[in-house]
């Protein structure tokens, strides 16, 4: 049903893959006991003394002394989209309270999975990081990637994005989510959808697809930039993005929202009806996350964790994400971001084949 996402599955398949003793007496242990004790005041007296320590002692140094240099965050794509402005707005905040510089270095390929394994890959120390979102989850689903966040230690998110609508070019004839579901009804296969293989937003389609009994022709158009070109162009019949996104076209008028897929309006864009408000049981969230490799001190990522909740509580971070995206941050601390993962995680595998197919 989705031939041309399945060729371009299966090409990003094939890159994804090329990148991819013995007992002691009583008093051998009191002399162990002893000898062990001694290690212990020694090493204490050696840190003091500003010498260097063994492995326990280092740990103890990432407590107080991380960051001592700069740390990259990987955005796993192109520059120029809202992944990468959020992870660079997180940066500049992050630098002033961590005290160094905090830069971004693009890494795209395989729709995030490449820039993913380069973290993955990258010593644990504190010094090298991932920002992603929920993509990398449907990313292991459909095969473009074989492993997600559980082979990587999340620290927190900077933003739940409720701000995903379903736009169309503003001369389609198509003005209502009710004429772009009929359309579709009256002519399976006939309307274009574009998305990004192994995406949120490819997701979200076959949810609607699913739910109201229609077939759109699902196609790979690229990452937001390409598709928001190619709506302009009028070569697809709808896009589904974060309002953000599509921005500038929605202020030029070249681009119609049909709806929101949220529970509630959003107070940034309030003038746009939510595809519940019509009738339409569609709802979608995406989480904005930093990630360290796996096996990081948890003392590196508690300090990272509270710089993060600093950043997302600042009112100029606020405003300028509100200004640029139209979503307002939101701090998820480590703990409820695993819970959440380990839910959509478990949500998309008992849906996995709206996704794959």
């Amino acid at each position: 049903m989705k031939k041309t996402v399945a060729m371009v599955l299966a090409a990003s398949m094939a890159v994804s893959l090329a990148a991819c003793g013995g007992s002691s007496s009583s008093s051998t242990t009191a002399a162990a006991a002893e000898s062990t004790t001694a290690a212990a005041a020694e090493t204490t007296a050696a840190a003091s003394e500003g010498k260097e320590a063994d492995s326990s002692a280092a740990a103890s140094s990432a407590e107080t002394d991380w960051p001592k240099n700069n740390i990259t965050i990987i955005v796993p794509f192109n520059a120029g989209g809202d992944t990468d402005f959020h992870a660079r707005n997180l940066a500049d905040y992050l630098g002033k309270i961590l005290g160094v510089n905090v830069v971004v270095s693009n890494v795209a390929g395989a729709n995030g999975s490449t820039g993913m394994y380069q973290v993955m890959d990258a010593e644990p120390d504190g010094y090298t990081c991932l920002f992603f979102h929920d993509s990398m989850l449907t990313n292991k689903i459909v095969g473009v990637a074989q492993d997600s966040y559980e082979n990587l230690d999340p620290v927190a998110a900077t933003i739940v994005d409720n701000s995903y609508v379903m736009a169309v070019n503003s001369k389609s004839e198509y003005k209502t989510m009710d004429d772009i579901v009929n359309a579709a009804k009256a002519n399976p296969g006939k309307i274009l959808y574009a998305s990004s293989v192994g995406g949120y937003s490819y997701f979200l389609g076959r949810q609607l697809e699913e739910s109201q009994g229609i077939d759109f022709n699902i196609v790979d158009a690229g990452g937001g930039t390409d598709r928001n070109a190619a709506l302009l162009a009028q070569k697809i019949d709808t896009n589904v993005n974060p309002y953000g996104v599509m921005k500038s076209y929605f202020d030029s008028g070249d681009f119609t929202a049909l709806c929101n897929i949220a529970e509630e309006r959003n107070p940034l864009f309030p003038d746009v009806p939510t595809a519940k408000e019509q009738g339409y049981d569609w709802t979608a969230e995406r989480h904005y996350f930093l990630s360290f490799p796996k096996g990081t001190d948890q003392a590196i990522i508690d300090k990272m964790q509270d710089a993060i909740e600093q950043v997302c509580s600042n009112e100029e971070f606020i405003k300028k994400t509100e200004d640029a995206y139209c979503v307002t941050p939101k701090f998820m601390g480590r703990d409820e971001l695993l819970k959440t993962l380990d839910e959509e995680t478990k949500m998309f595998e008992e849906n996995k084949d709206l996704i794959q197919n």
